[in-house]
Protein backbone atom coordinates (compact mmCIF):
# COMPACT_ATOMS: atom_id res chain seq x y z
CA UNK A 1 0.00 0.00 0.00
CA UNK A 2 1.06 3.73 -1.25
CA UNK A 3 0.51 6.67 0.84
CA UNK A 4 -0.88 8.42 -2.10
CA UNK A 5 -3.59 6.02 -2.76
CA UNK A 6 -5.06 6.67 0.44
CA UNK A 7 -6.15 10.26 -0.62
CA UNK A 8 -9.52 10.21 -1.80
CA UNK A 9 -10.97 8.68 2.11
CA UNK A 10 -9.63 12.40 2.66
CA UNK A 11 -12.07 14.18 -0.14
CA UNK A 12 -14.74 14.29 2.48
CA UNK A 13 -12.99 15.72 5.22
CA UNK A 14 -13.24 19.30 3.48
CA UNK A 15 -16.98 18.71 3.12
CA UNK A 16 -17.19 18.97 6.72
CA UNK A 17 -16.62 22.96 6.01
CA UNK A 18 -20.44 22.79 4.91
CA UNK A 19 -21.47 22.36 8.32
CA UNK A 20 -20.57 25.45 10.09
CA UNK A 21 -22.35 27.37 7.16
CA UNK A 22 -25.48 25.16 7.38
CA UNK A 23 -25.65 25.41 11.21
CA UNK A 24 -25.85 28.74 10.58
CA UNK A 25 -28.22 29.21 7.85
CA UNK A 26 -30.48 26.37 7.61
CA UNK A 27 -34.04 25.95 8.96
CA UNK A 28 -34.63 22.31 8.24
CA UNK A 29 -32.88 18.91 7.80
CA UNK A 30 -32.49 15.96 6.17
CA UNK A 31 -32.08 12.27 8.44
CA UNK A 32 -32.18 8.81 7.19
CA UNK A 33 -31.24 6.10 10.17
CA UNK A 34 -34.51 3.94 10.49
CA UNK A 35 -36.36 4.31 14.01
CA UNK A 36 -38.67 1.71 15.66
CA UNK A 37 -41.74 3.68 13.93
CA UNK A 38 -40.34 4.75 10.85
CA UNK A 39 -36.84 5.90 8.79
CA UNK A 40 -36.46 9.03 10.36
CA UNK A 41 -33.91 10.46 12.83
CA UNK A 42 -34.33 14.30 14.26
CA UNK A 43 -31.32 15.90 12.71
CA UNK A 44 -32.49 19.28 13.94
CA UNK A 45 -29.97 21.91 12.67
CA UNK A 46 -32.67 24.61 13.53
CA UNK A 47 -34.39 23.03 16.48
CA UNK A 48 -37.22 22.48 14.34
CA UNK A 49 -40.71 20.13 15.05
CA UNK A 50 -42.08 20.42 11.18
CA UNK A 51 -45.96 19.27 11.65
CA UNK A 52 -46.57 17.24 8.76
CA UNK A 53 -50.59 16.03 7.86
CA UNK A 54 -51.57 13.06 5.93
CA UNK A 55 -54.46 14.06 3.02
CA UNK A 56 -56.81 12.96 6.18
CA UNK A 57 -55.90 15.65 8.68
CA UNK A 58 -53.89 13.26 10.75
CA UNK A 59 -50.42 14.43 11.90
CA UNK A 60 -47.83 12.32 10.75
CA UNK A 61 -45.66 11.59 14.17
CA UNK A 62 -43.30 9.36 12.18
CA UNK A 63 -41.27 12.67 10.47
CA UNK A 64 -41.06 14.99 13.67
CA UNK A 65 -37.58 16.01 14.44
CA UNK A 66 -37.09 16.56 18.17
CA UNK A 67 -34.67 19.49 20.12
CA UNK A 68 -31.27 18.07 19.82
CA UNK A 69 -27.82 19.08 19.02
CA UNK A 70 -27.41 20.63 15.91
CA UNK A 71 -25.91 17.86 13.14
CA UNK A 72 -23.11 18.84 11.13
CA UNK A 73 -22.46 17.39 7.40
CA UNK A 74 -19.90 15.12 6.96
CA UNK A 75 -17.60 13.62 4.51
CA UNK A 76 -20.14 12.55 2.21
CA UNK A 77 -22.34 11.52 5.42
CA UNK A 78 -24.68 13.53 7.13
CA UNK A 79 -24.47 13.55 10.97
CA UNK A 80 -27.02 12.15 12.81
CA UNK A 81 -28.87 13.02 15.84
CA UNK A 82 -30.65 11.62 18.62
CA UNK A 83 -33.94 9.68 17.84
CA UNK A 84 -37.06 11.03 18.40
CA UNK A 85 -39.86 9.32 19.71
CA UNK A 86 -43.55 10.27 18.11
CA UNK A 87 -45.35 9.18 21.01
CA UNK A 88 -44.10 11.09 23.69
CA UNK A 89 -44.50 14.54 21.59
CA UNK A 90 -47.90 13.80 19.94
CA UNK A 91 -49.60 16.42 22.31
CA UNK A 92 -46.74 19.32 21.77
CA UNK A 93 -47.16 18.45 18.12
CA UNK A 94 -50.34 19.22 17.32
CA UNK A 95 -49.78 22.86 19.25
CA UNK A 96 -46.77 23.52 17.01
CA UNK A 97 -46.66 26.21 14.18
CA UNK A 98 -45.98 25.39 10.77
CA UNK A 99 -42.15 24.95 10.12
CA UNK A 100 -39.99 27.92 9.45
CA UNK A 101 -38.71 27.94 6.06
CA UNK A 102 -35.05 27.65 4.82
CA UNK A 103 -32.47 30.37 4.39
CA UNK A 104 -30.33 29.45 2.29
CA UNK A 105 -29.76 31.26 -1.36
CA UNK A 106 -29.19 29.99 -4.49
CA UNK A 107 -25.41 31.07 -4.26
CA UNK A 108 -25.01 29.65 -0.63
CA UNK A 109 -25.95 26.25 -1.70
CA UNK A 110 -24.16 25.79 -4.88
CA UNK A 111 -20.62 27.27 -2.39
CA UNK A 112 -21.72 24.95 -0.06
CA UNK A 113 -22.34 21.83 -2.69
CA UNK A 114 -18.54 22.73 -4.18
CA UNK A 115 -17.43 22.33 -0.88
CA UNK A 116 -18.62 18.97 -0.52
CA UNK A 117 -18.03 17.54 -4.00
CA UNK A 118 -14.40 19.24 -3.69
CA UNK A 119 -11.83 18.21 -1.16
CA UNK A 120 -8.18 16.57 -0.52
CA UNK A 121 -9.35 13.64 -3.16
CA UNK A 122 -8.17 15.86 -5.65
CA UNK A 123 -4.79 15.17 -5.18
CA UNK A 124 -5.53 11.91 -6.27
CA UNK A 125 -6.84 12.44 -10.06
CA UNK A 126 -3.31 13.18 -11.47
CA UNK A 127 -2.39 9.55 -10.87
CA UNK A 128 -6.56 8.31 -11.88
CA UNK A 129 -5.84 10.80 -15.47
CA UNK A 130 -2.14 8.49 -15.60
CA UNK A 131 -3.88 5.15 -15.22
CA UNK A 132 -7.25 6.27 -17.54
CA UNK A 133 -5.06 8.29 -19.98
CA UNK A 134 -5.48 12.46 -20.33
CA UNK A 135 -8.45 11.96 -22.56
CA UNK A 136 -9.89 9.07 -21.16
CA UNK A 137 -10.07 10.67 -17.63
CA UNK A 138 -11.25 13.63 -19.02
CA UNK A 139 -13.86 12.21 -19.98
CA UNK A 140 -14.43 9.98 -17.21
CA UNK A 141 -14.37 13.18 -15.10
CA UNK A 142 -17.07 14.50 -17.23
CA UNK A 143 -19.29 11.53 -17.27
CA UNK A 144 -19.58 11.04 -13.73
CA UNK A 145 -19.65 14.82 -13.33
CA UNK A 146 -22.56 15.49 -15.63
CA UNK A 147 -24.71 11.95 -14.27
CA UNK A 148 -24.26 13.11 -11.18
CA UNK A 149 -25.23 16.27 -11.39
CA UNK A 150 -28.75 15.19 -13.44
CA UNK A 151 -29.56 12.59 -10.58
CA UNK A 152 -28.62 15.13 -7.89
CA UNK A 153 -31.67 17.27 -9.73
CA UNK A 154 -33.81 14.35 -10.60
CA UNK A 155 -34.12 13.55 -6.57
CA UNK A 156 -35.03 17.13 -5.76
CA UNK A 157 -37.42 16.46 -8.71
CA UNK A 158 -38.75 13.39 -7.42
CA UNK A 159 -39.39 14.84 -3.77
CA UNK A 160 -42.24 16.99 -5.07
CA UNK A 161 -43.20 14.43 -7.46
CA UNK A 162 -43.48 12.24 -4.35
CA UNK A 163 -46.07 13.93 -2.90
CA UNK A 164 -47.99 15.75 -5.31
CA UNK A 165 -51.07 14.28 -4.81
CA UNK A 166 -51.14 15.13 -1.42
CA UNK A 167 -50.89 18.90 -0.94
CA UNK A 168 -50.61 18.90 3.32
CA UNK A 169 -47.62 16.77 2.78
CA UNK A 170 -44.17 18.28 2.79
CA UNK A 171 -41.60 16.74 0.23
CA UNK A 172 -39.27 13.95 1.93
CA UNK A 173 -36.26 15.38 3.74
CA UNK A 174 -34.27 12.21 3.68
CA UNK A 175 -32.98 9.94 1.26
CA UNK A 176 -34.11 7.19 2.67
CA UNK A 177 -37.71 8.50 3.38
CA UNK A 178 -38.04 9.64 -0.26
CA UNK A 179 -37.00 5.85 -1.48
CA UNK A 180 -39.61 3.97 1.17
CA UNK A 181 -42.51 6.77 -0.58
CA UNK A 182 -41.21 5.75 -4.50
CA UNK A 183 -39.77 2.32 -4.04
CA UNK A 184 -41.09 0.59 -0.85
CA UNK A 185 -39.59 -0.65 2.22
CA UNK A 186 -36.93 -2.67 0.93
CA UNK A 187 -35.31 -0.51 -1.56
CA UNK A 188 -35.33 2.15 1.19
CA UNK A 189 -33.42 -0.71 3.41
CA UNK A 190 -30.66 -0.56 0.84
CA UNK A 191 -30.40 2.74 1.15
CA UNK A 192 -30.30 2.49 4.32
CA UNK A 193 -27.55 -0.35 4.35
CA UNK A 194 -25.55 1.38 1.69
CA UNK A 195 -25.41 4.80 4.10
CA UNK A 196 -23.86 2.43 6.94
CA UNK A 197 -21.33 0.82 4.47
CA UNK A 198 -20.57 4.47 3.08
CA UNK A 199 -19.90 5.47 6.50
CA UNK A 200 -18.00 3.16 7.80
CA UNK A 201 -16.15 2.67 4.57
CA UNK A 202 -15.05 6.28 4.59
CA UNK A 203 -14.23 6.19 7.87
CA UNK A 204 -11.79 3.11 7.36
CA UNK A 205 -9.73 5.20 4.52
CA UNK A 206 -9.22 7.55 7.12
CA UNK A 207 -7.24 5.51 9.65
CA UNK A 208 -5.59 4.49 6.72
CA UNK A 209 -4.68 7.83 5.82
CA UNK A 210 -3.39 8.40 8.73
CA UNK A 211 -1.15 5.59 9.40
CA UNK A 212 0.57 6.03 6.30
CA UNK A 213 0.89 9.65 6.14
CA UNK A 214 2.84 9.13 9.84
CA UNK A 215 4.48 6.15 8.70
CA UNK A 216 6.60 7.48 5.81
CA UNK A 217 7.03 10.68 8.04
CA UNK A 218 8.52 8.61 10.67
CA UNK A 219 10.76 6.55 8.03
CA UNK A 220 12.10 9.66 6.81
CA UNK A 221 15.61 10.60 8.31
CA UNK A 222 16.48 13.04 5.63
CA UNK A 223 14.06 15.69 6.11
CA UNK A 224 14.26 15.48 9.96
CA UNK A 225 10.83 15.68 10.82
CA UNK A 226 9.27 16.40 13.86
CA UNK A 227 7.35 13.09 13.46
CA UNK A 228 10.69 10.63 12.95
CA UNK A 229 12.15 12.92 15.64
CA UNK A 230 9.86 11.70 18.59
CA UNK A 231 8.80 8.24 16.84
CA UNK A 232 11.45 7.47 14.63
CA UNK A 233 10.64 4.35 11.95
CA UNK A 234 7.28 3.39 13.30
CA UNK A 235 5.24 0.77 11.00
CA UNK A 236 1.74 1.36 9.56
CA UNK A 237 -0.19 -1.28 11.37
CA UNK A 238 1.25 0.51 14.26
CA UNK A 239 0.23 4.13 13.04
CA UNK A 240 -3.20 2.84 12.39
CA UNK A 241 -3.73 0.63 15.97
CA UNK A 242 -2.87 4.05 17.53
CA UNK A 243 -5.24 6.48 15.44
CA UNK A 244 -8.08 3.82 16.07
CA UNK A 245 -7.63 4.27 19.52
CA UNK A 246 -7.31 8.00 19.41
CA UNK A 247 -10.65 8.18 17.59
CA UNK A 248 -12.36 5.56 19.94
CA UNK A 249 -12.81 8.45 23.10
CA UNK A 250 -13.62 11.16 20.44
CA UNK A 251 -16.69 8.88 18.57
CA UNK A 252 -18.38 8.65 21.83
CA UNK A 253 -18.69 12.38 21.89
CA UNK A 254 -22.53 13.58 21.08
CA UNK A 255 -22.46 16.73 21.16
CA UNK A 256 -21.34 17.40 17.21
CA UNK A 257 -20.75 21.10 17.64
CA UNK A 258 -17.75 20.62 19.36
CA UNK A 259 -15.83 19.53 15.69
CA UNK A 260 -17.20 22.50 14.17
CA UNK A 261 -13.96 24.17 14.01
CA UNK A 262 -12.92 21.61 11.38
CA UNK A 263 -14.29 23.53 8.97
CA UNK A 264 -11.76 26.24 8.98
CA UNK A 265 -8.76 23.09 9.37
CA UNK A 266 -10.10 21.30 6.58
CA UNK A 267 -10.32 24.20 4.11
CA UNK A 268 -6.82 25.54 5.07
CA UNK A 269 -5.25 22.19 4.63
CA UNK A 270 -6.57 21.46 1.35
CA UNK A 271 -6.56 24.80 -0.13
CA UNK A 272 -2.56 24.64 1.25
CA UNK A 273 -2.15 21.53 -0.44
CA UNK A 274 -2.97 22.74 -3.54
CA UNK A 275 -1.02 25.79 -4.01
CA UNK A 276 1.75 23.86 -2.09
CA UNK A 277 1.67 21.02 -4.92
CA UNK A 278 1.35 24.09 -7.69
CA UNK A 279 3.96 25.99 -6.35
CA UNK A 280 6.63 23.24 -6.09
CA UNK A 281 5.96 21.95 -9.58
CA UNK A 282 6.07 25.38 -10.93
CA UNK A 283 9.14 26.73 -9.52
CA UNK A 284 11.14 23.59 -7.78
CA UNK A 285 10.52 20.08 -9.51
CA UNK A 286 10.13 20.10 -12.37
CA UNK A 287 10.33 23.83 -12.84
CA UNK A 288 9.50 25.56 -15.89
CA UNK A 289 6.19 26.43 -15.28
CA UNK A 290 3.00 25.41 -16.19
CA UNK A 291 3.02 25.99 -19.99
CA UNK A 292 5.67 23.22 -19.90
CA UNK A 293 4.05 21.13 -18.23
CA UNK A 294 0.88 21.18 -21.03
CA UNK A 295 3.41 20.77 -23.50
CA UNK A 296 4.49 17.67 -21.57
CA UNK A 297 1.02 16.29 -21.37
CA UNK A 298 0.82 15.31 -25.24
CA UNK A 299 3.74 13.17 -24.81
CA UNK A 300 1.66 10.97 -22.26
CA UNK A 301 -0.92 8.08 -23.32
CA UNK A 302 -4.56 9.08 -23.99
CA UNK A 303 -6.19 5.96 -23.24
CA UNK A 304 -6.26 3.44 -20.32
CA UNK A 305 -4.93 0.48 -21.41
CA UNK A 306 -7.52 -2.07 -20.05
CA UNK A 307 -10.74 -2.34 -18.49
CA UNK A 308 -9.26 -3.31 -15.16
CA UNK A 309 -7.49 0.08 -15.79
CA UNK A 310 -10.16 2.07 -15.91
CA UNK A 311 -12.57 0.52 -13.14
CA UNK A 312 -10.64 -1.37 -10.67
CA UNK A 313 -8.45 1.11 -10.18
CA UNK A 314 -9.93 4.68 -10.62
CA UNK A 315 -13.35 5.28 -11.69
CA UNK A 316 -14.14 4.64 -8.03
CA UNK A 317 -12.06 7.44 -6.95
CA UNK A 318 -13.83 9.94 -9.46
CA UNK A 319 -17.27 8.58 -8.31
CA UNK A 320 -16.03 9.15 -4.50
CA UNK A 321 -15.68 12.71 -5.69
CA UNK A 322 -18.82 13.44 -7.07
CA UNK A 323 -21.36 11.34 -6.20
CA UNK A 324 -22.51 12.77 -3.16
CA UNK A 325 -26.17 12.68 -3.56
CA UNK A 326 -27.36 11.50 -0.02
CA UNK A 327 -25.38 14.33 1.15
CA UNK A 328 -27.41 17.01 -0.75
CA UNK A 329 -30.63 16.06 1.44
CA UNK A 330 -29.66 18.89 4.28
CA UNK A 331 -28.73 21.40 1.89
CA UNK A 332 -31.96 20.91 -0.26
CA UNK A 333 -33.52 21.21 3.04
CA UNK A 334 -31.93 24.69 4.33
CA UNK A 335 -32.46 26.39 0.85
CA UNK A 336 -35.50 29.04 0.77
CA UNK A 337 -36.69 27.84 -2.57
CA UNK A 338 -35.29 24.56 -3.13
CA UNK A 339 -37.75 23.88 -5.95
CA UNK A 340 -36.38 26.94 -7.98
CA UNK A 341 -32.79 26.90 -6.94
CA UNK A 342 -31.30 24.04 -6.59
CA UNK A 343 -31.09 23.16 -9.96
CA UNK A 344 -29.03 25.73 -11.08
CA UNK A 345 -26.52 25.21 -7.62
CA UNK A 346 -25.89 22.01 -8.65
CA UNK A 347 -25.07 22.93 -12.02
CA UNK A 348 -23.03 25.71 -10.94
CA UNK A 349 -20.94 23.82 -8.07
CA UNK A 350 -20.30 20.48 -10.69
CA UNK A 351 -19.08 22.97 -13.40
CA UNK A 352 -16.70 24.89 -11.61
CA UNK A 353 -15.31 21.67 -9.40
CA UNK A 354 -15.28 19.47 -12.97
CA UNK A 355 -13.30 22.36 -14.45
CA UNK A 356 -10.88 22.97 -11.44
CA UNK A 357 -10.27 19.80 -10.83
CA UNK A 358 -9.71 18.55 -14.65
CA UNK A 359 -7.19 21.33 -14.91
CA UNK A 360 -5.28 20.88 -11.83
CA UNK A 361 -4.83 16.82 -12.62
CA UNK A 362 -3.85 17.47 -16.13
CA UNK A 363 -1.47 20.29 -14.88
CA UNK A 364 -0.08 18.10 -12.23
CA UNK A 365 0.20 14.74 -14.76
CA UNK A 366 2.75 17.23 -16.90
CA UNK A 367 4.60 17.97 -13.85
CA UNK A 368 5.52 14.43 -13.27
CA UNK A 369 4.32 12.31 -15.89
CA UNK A 370 5.00 8.62 -15.29
CA UNK A 371 6.21 9.14 -11.96
CA UNK A 372 3.03 10.63 -10.54
CA UNK A 373 1.91 8.84 -7.60
CA UNK A 374 -0.97 8.00 -6.36
CA UNK A 375 -1.19 11.07 -4.32
CA UNK A 376 0.89 13.43 -6.14
CA UNK A 377 1.57 15.35 -2.39
CA UNK A 378 4.39 12.28 -2.63
CA UNK A 379 6.03 13.55 -5.60
CA UNK A 380 6.97 16.62 -3.10
CA UNK A 381 9.90 16.48 -0.34
CA UNK A 382 9.11 16.22 3.06
CA UNK A 383 10.83 19.33 4.17
CA UNK A 384 9.41 21.26 7.28
CA UNK A 385 6.49 23.11 5.23
CA UNK A 386 5.00 19.86 3.61
CA UNK A 387 5.43 18.21 6.80
CA UNK A 388 3.54 20.57 8.28
CA UNK A 389 0.73 20.43 6.29
CA UNK A 390 0.76 16.44 6.03
CA UNK A 391 0.27 16.59 9.88
CA UNK A 392 -2.21 19.61 9.44
CA UNK A 393 -3.93 16.79 7.21
CA UNK A 394 -4.04 14.02 9.92
CA UNK A 395 -4.97 16.03 12.77
CA UNK A 396 -8.15 17.28 10.91
CA UNK A 397 -9.13 13.88 9.81
CA UNK A 398 -9.19 13.02 13.44
CA UNK A 399 -11.42 15.34 14.28
CA UNK A 400 -13.58 14.65 11.08
CA UNK A 401 -13.88 11.03 12.15
CA UNK A 402 -16.37 11.48 14.33
CA UNK A 403 -18.36 13.74 12.73
CA UNK A 404 -18.99 11.05 9.62
CA UNK A 405 -18.73 7.98 11.93
CA UNK A 406 -21.84 9.12 13.81
CA UNK A 407 -24.01 8.53 11.00
CA UNK A 408 -22.79 5.27 10.95
CA UNK A 409 -23.05 4.29 14.68
CA UNK A 410 -26.12 6.50 14.79
CA UNK A 411 -27.58 3.51 12.46
CA UNK A 412 -26.05 0.29 14.29
CA UNK A 413 -27.49 2.54 17.42
CA UNK A 414 -31.46 2.28 15.92
CA UNK A 415 -30.99 -1.22 14.95
CA UNK A 416 -29.67 -2.61 18.06
CA UNK A 417 -31.14 -0.20 20.53
CA UNK A 418 -34.44 0.44 22.07
CA UNK A 419 -34.29 4.32 23.45
CA UNK A 420 -37.85 5.42 22.32
CA UNK A 421 -39.33 7.83 24.99
CA UNK A 422 -35.64 8.21 27.12
CA UNK A 423 -34.95 11.53 27.68
CA UNK A 424 -31.18 12.51 28.18
CA UNK A 425 -31.33 12.56 31.81
CA UNK A 426 -32.97 9.69 31.83
CA UNK A 427 -29.97 7.77 30.24
CA UNK A 428 -28.79 4.58 32.74
CA UNK A 429 -25.27 3.36 33.15
CA UNK A 430 -26.71 -0.16 30.92
CA UNK A 431 -27.54 2.06 28.13
CA UNK A 432 -24.48 3.99 28.15
CA UNK A 433 -22.02 0.64 28.30
CA UNK A 434 -24.05 -0.58 25.16
CA UNK A 435 -23.84 2.78 23.46
CA UNK A 436 -19.93 2.63 24.65
CA UNK A 437 -19.91 -0.85 23.08
CA UNK A 438 -21.31 -0.28 19.72
CA UNK A 439 -18.87 2.25 19.45
CA UNK A 440 -16.14 0.16 19.84
CA UNK A 441 -17.25 -2.74 17.76
CA UNK A 442 -18.07 0.07 14.85
CA UNK A 443 -14.22 1.43 15.15
CA UNK A 444 -12.54 -2.13 15.38
CA UNK A 445 -14.76 -2.57 12.30
CA UNK A 446 -13.25 0.52 10.27
CA UNK A 447 -9.99 -0.51 11.33
CA UNK A 448 -10.48 -4.15 10.28
CA UNK A 449 -11.40 -2.66 6.70
CA UNK A 450 -8.45 -0.86 7.18
CA UNK A 451 -6.50 -3.55 6.11
CA UNK A 452 -7.99 -5.40 4.02
CA UNK A 453 -5.98 -4.81 0.47
CA UNK A 454 -5.24 -0.98 1.55
CA UNK A 455 -7.63 2.10 0.88
CA UNK A 456 -7.37 1.63 -3.16
CA UNK A 457 -9.57 -1.47 -2.67
CA UNK A 458 -11.46 0.32 -0.15
CA UNK A 459 -12.23 3.40 -1.66
CA UNK A 460 -13.39 1.93 -5.09
CA UNK A 461 -15.54 -0.31 -3.12
CA UNK A 462 -16.98 2.50 -1.57
CA UNK A 463 -16.90 5.00 -4.30
CA UNK A 464 -17.91 2.83 -7.12
CA UNK A 465 -20.42 0.60 -5.18
CA UNK A 466 -22.16 2.35 -2.45
CA UNK A 467 -21.97 5.82 -3.65
CA UNK A 468 -22.32 4.35 -7.06
CA UNK A 469 -25.43 3.16 -6.41
CA UNK A 470 -26.84 6.10 -4.66
CA UNK A 471 -25.90 8.21 -7.50
CA UNK A 472 -26.51 5.67 -10.03
CA UNK A 473 -28.95 3.38 -9.52
CA UNK A 474 -31.42 4.29 -6.88
CA UNK A 475 -32.85 8.09 -8.44
CA UNK A 476 -33.18 7.09 -12.14
CA UNK A 477 -35.37 3.95 -10.72
CA UNK A 478 -37.05 6.56 -7.78
CA UNK A 479 -37.57 8.85 -11.29
CA UNK A 480 -39.42 5.54 -13.06
CA UNK A 481 -41.17 4.44 -10.31
CA UNK A 482 -43.26 7.88 -9.82
CA UNK A 483 -43.66 8.85 -13.42
CA UNK A 484 -45.31 5.20 -13.73
CA UNK A 485 -47.60 5.93 -10.96
CA UNK A 486 -48.58 9.64 -11.99
CA UNK A 487 -49.51 8.18 -15.91
CA UNK A 488 -51.26 5.52 -14.15
CA UNK A 489 -48.44 2.54 -15.13
CA UNK A 490 -47.96 3.94 -19.05
CA UNK A 491 -44.44 4.51 -20.42
CA UNK A 492 -43.25 7.67 -21.02
CA UNK A 493 -40.65 8.66 -23.17
CA UNK A 494 -39.00 11.12 -20.44
CA UNK A 495 -38.47 7.45 -18.83
CA UNK A 496 -35.58 6.22 -21.93
CA UNK A 497 -32.70 8.57 -20.21
CA UNK A 498 -33.28 7.44 -16.28
CA UNK A 499 -33.18 3.98 -17.97
CA UNK A 500 -30.17 4.97 -19.79
CA UNK A 501 -28.59 6.37 -16.41
CA UNK A 502 -29.39 3.09 -14.32
CA UNK A 503 -28.17 1.07 -17.20
CA UNK A 504 -25.04 3.25 -17.08
CA UNK A 505 -24.92 2.62 -12.61
CA UNK A 506 -24.94 -0.79 -12.88
CA UNK A 507 -22.46 -1.35 -15.46
CA UNK A 508 -19.90 0.79 -13.30
CA UNK A 509 -21.16 -0.91 -9.84
CA UNK A 510 -20.58 -4.56 -10.92
CA UNK A 511 -17.32 -3.49 -13.48
CA UNK A 512 -15.87 -2.04 -10.27
CA UNK A 513 -16.81 -4.20 -7.74
CA UNK A 514 -15.17 -6.85 -9.87
CA UNK A 515 -11.95 -5.91 -11.24
CA UNK A 516 -11.61 -4.27 -7.82
CA UNK A 517 -11.61 -7.31 -6.22
CA UNK A 518 -9.96 -9.17 -9.08
CA UNK A 519 -7.26 -7.38 -8.29
CA UNK A 520 -7.23 -7.31 -4.81
CA UNK A 521 -7.44 -10.98 -4.54
CA UNK A 522 -4.78 -11.72 -7.85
Amino acid sequence: MTLASNITRYNRAAAVVTAAVIILQTRESSCFSPTAKGYHIGCNFAQRKPTNLRSNGVIDIDVVDADDEPCLLGDNIVASCDVTSGDSIMNEVQTMPPPRRGTQTKLSAATNLGKCICGAGSFALPHVFLKEGVLGGTLAITICAFLAMNTMQSINRSRFLAVANEPLISPPTSYVELTKLALGDGASKVVFSLTLAASLGVCSTYIVFVGQTLASLSADAMSANIVHTLAPNIDETTWEIITAATVLPISLVRNYGVFAFTSALGVTAVLGGILVTLAYGVLVDPGGGIGEALSAVSQLKMWPDSFSDAFGGSFGTIAYLFCINFLTFPIINSMKDSRNDYDGAVSSAVAVIWMVNALFAIVCLGFYGEETQDLVLQNLDNGPYLSALKILLCVDLLFTFPVVFSSGRQILENVLLDESGKEEEEETMSLALSRATITSGAVATCFGLSQVGGFGVVANLVGGVAQGTLAFIIPPAIAVALSRRSSNGNFEASEISQWLIGGFGVAVVSSVTYFTLAESLG
